[in-house]
Parts: structure tokens; C-alpha cells; sequence
């Protein structure tokens, strides 16, 4: 093989074939990273291991968007799973709970006619988007930072607030790939719980990072 070819073999390396093998890469993993989550969730009952099987999951996506080297996917998986099983459950069960509570309230105050009905409704509708900007961040939040509940669910809710503009990317992203989930069902049985665990990792990091809550720098 003269120069010429082998130049032009590592443009190609480096070119569209690298790119193709990379995103092949990432397929396999995040599929893989699914199937652990689908099946840790199923061996806690799925009530119980719901839970803790996407906070492993969130771990696994933290190293990799940090590029932390060489992670062993099932041992770690397994190791974040066991070590976290209780705050994950308490920490999601707690979140869904206060989603639950609001959800209620908003529809009995907005079948309710009383005045001051419309404030209530609203002010509820407010506390509903701020939690779902926070259910964004909670995810990779706690795969960062240690701390009691309340402070740290007050800590996540502010850094929501003050990341909009990171919430709207993970929004936009999230829509497209449910759309391409629904247009595509395999794909979503296959890489559902890792994509949303990518995207608001992805960003949840360049927020914490701009907030100067993270020293490893998010790329």
C-alpha cells in the first residue's frame, strides 16, 4: 500500500467510517444500558427497583459524559444499583409523591368554582412547571450531590429555575425522540430509559457546571 492509500485510509478512520463506527458504539451501549435498566427494575418488583435501577443508570451516563475511562457497564450498574437502593427509593417516591399532590390539587381547585379559583389554578399550574423542570434535573443531580432530602430537592428546584434555558433543549430533544419513538415502537423498547438518561445528563452537567457545582468539566 503506497502513501497516498494509506493516507486516504486514515482520513476515513477519522472521516465518515469513524463516525459511523462511533455512533454504532453508542447505539450498543445505550441499548445495553436499557436492557440493565428493564431488567434491575423487574428484579426490585419494579415498585421498589424502579427507582434505584435509574439511578444506576444516571451513575453509568455520568462517567460516560464526563468520559471518565473505561467503565465496566454490568458491575457498575450492579454496585450503583445495591449501594443506592434506599436514597433512590426515598428520593423517588418522594418526588412522585409531591407530583401526585399537585396534580390532584390543580384538578379539584379547577373543578371548583370559588373565588379566587383562576389565582389558585394558576399559582398551581406555576408550582406544576417548576416541578417538571425539576424532575429534569433530579435524575443526574443525585448521582452528583450527597445531602438530606429537603435540601436537596430545594437545591435541585432552584438550579431548575435558573436553567430554563437548558431545560428547553432537554424538552426539545426529549420531544423529538418520543416522536420518533412513536413512529418507531422498537426503538423506544430499546433506548426509552437510556436516551432520557443521555439527554438530561448531557445538560444537566453543563448547567451544574455553569453554576459552578461541578469541578470535572461536562462535555
Amino acid at each position: 500500500m503506497d502513501r497516498s492509500q494509506k493516507e486516504d485510509g486514515l482520513m476515513d478512520e477519522k472521516g465518515l467510517r469513524g463516525y459511523a463506527l462511533r455512533l454504532c458504539d453508542w447505539l450498543v451501549r445505550l441499548a445495553a444500558l436499557n436492557c440493565l435498566w428493564l431488567v434491575f427494575s423487574l428484579l426490585g418488583g419494579v415498585i421498589v427497583g424502579f427507582f434505584p435501577a435509574m439511578y444506576a443508570m444516571f451513575a453509568v451516563m455520568k462517567r460516560w459524559c464526563l468520559k471518565e475511562g473505561n467503565v465496566p457497564l454490568v458491575r457498575t450498574f450492579f454496585q450503583e444499583w445495591k449501594s443506592a437502593f434506599w436514597r433512590a427509593n426515598i428520593v423517588g417516591f418522594t418526588v412522585a409523591l409531591v407530583g401526585a399532590i399537585l396534580v390532584v390539587d390543580y384538578l379539584i381547585v379547577f373543578s371548583l368554582d370559588f373565588p379566587g379559583a383562576t389565582a389558585a389554578a394558576a399559582l398551581l399550574m406555576l408550582c406544576l412547571l417548576v416541578y417538571g423542570l425539576g424532575v429534569l434535573f433530579v435524575g443526574p443531580a443525585l448521582v452528583v450531590f450527597d445531602g438530606a432530602l429537603i435540601p436537596f430537592l430545594k437545591n435541585v428546584a432552584l438550579l431548575a429555575i435558573a436553567s430554563v434555558r437548558y431545560a428547553a433543549f432537554m424538552a426539545v430533544f426529549l420531544c423529538l425522540a418520543a416522536l420518533l419513538f412513536v413512529l418507531v415502537p422498537p426503538a423506544g423498547f430499546c433506548f426509552a430509559g437510556s436516551l432520557f438518561a443521555w439527554v438530561t445528563t448531557h445538560f444537566s452537567l453543563k448547567a451544574f457546571q455553569r453554576a459552578k457545582l461541578l469541578s470535572h468539566p461536562a462535555r
